[in-house]
């Protein structure tokens, strides 16, 4: 019990630090500041930072990993509304990060602008995303009336998510919310325009 409670309070350390030094790494520019200068920066030694990782693109990536657990987590803590689409549904389980977005819209700007200039990093997001589709497809399947369901709207999901956050970063005359909602509004038109129910009528 005890390895246990000190494995989570171990994990959630590392996560804290990685969030820390990814803000910094955002702010300053991966290849600007050493390993040594971003510990310095959230008050930690060079030897702590390598006791949670081993590199500055591994704890980079480990604050993403943690950033990409809520949409899961979120989708697992909500209570279907039968009045409320499978889209709509998954459009909620992204609020929290559109908050973040209205919050400081200037940091996490930075932060994803770091990952896509950062070959390394845009391929570890890439494969963290897989990781986060068959996650969101797991919280999914009480939603869904199969499994494959549930993996085609994962994966249709964060695929309107990253096409409104490519958007966002680009704009800076449109937010986030905005953004993403117009994302899942035509995706909501086209489900409508295609059952067959519609198209029976015509």
């Amino acid at each position: 019990m005890g390895s246990v409670v000190r494995d989570r309070v171990r994990e959630k350390m590392k996560t804290e630090l990685a969030q820390q030094v990814y803000t910094v790494f955002a702010e300053r520019g991966l290849e600007n500041v050493t390993a040594q200068q971003a510990a310095q920066a959230v008050g930690i030694s060079r030897a702590t930072f390598f006791r949670y990782f081993s590199s500055k693109e591994d704890a980079v990536v480990t604050a993403l990993r943690s950033m990409n657990m809520h949409f899961s987590q979120m989708l697992e803590s909500m209570a279907s509304n039968p009045s409320e689409s499978l889209l709509e549904l998954l459009r909620r389980s992204f609020e929290p990060t559109v908050v973040a977005a209205e919050e400081d819209p200037e940091a996490m700007r930075s932060r994803v602008q770091l990952v896509w200039s950062t070959p390394a990093l845009r391929a570890r997001w890439q494969e963290s995303r897989r990781e986060q589709q068959a996650e969101l497809a797991r919280a999914l399947h009480p939603f869904c009336a199969n499994h494959r369901l549930a993996d085609t709207s994962a994966l249709l999901a964060l695929t309107l998510y990253d096409h409104a956050l490519v958007r966002w970063v680009d704009s800076r005359n449109e937010s986030l919310r905005e953004i993403l909602d117009e994302a899942f509004d035509f995706a909501a038109m086209i489900d409508d325009k295609w059952r067959p129910e519609s198209r029976s009528t015509r």
